[in-house]
């Protein structure tokens, strides 16, 4: 984070945990392996963003937890479609 701080100064919106940072957004996109972002669970998105959409740019969740059990709309970089 203070390396982010010293580059991008106030130009983006800092958040002090995965789940802040989720909170009330339309779409997120994960480019990070980060454990706190590892940690979130399906419902976690579902319970705290505007829009449930999810853009996994590492591919750290599995998709079946998201699209079969939940009817969550997800997108998976390297991966087909899915819904």
């Amino acid at each position: 984070m203070k390396n982010a701080r010293n580059l991008l100064k106030d130009t983006v919106k800092y958040a002090s945990s995965a789940i802040e940072c989720i909170d009330g957004a339309d779409c997120c996109v994960i480019v990070t392996e980060w454990p706190e972002f590892m940690a979130l669970k399906c419902e976690d998105f579902i319970d705290n963003m505007r829009t449930s959409i999810v853009i996994d740019g590492r591919r750290i969740y599995d998709p079946e937890d998201f699209v079969n059990k939940l009817k969550f709309a997800a997108i998976g970089l390297g991966r087909r479609k899915y819904r």
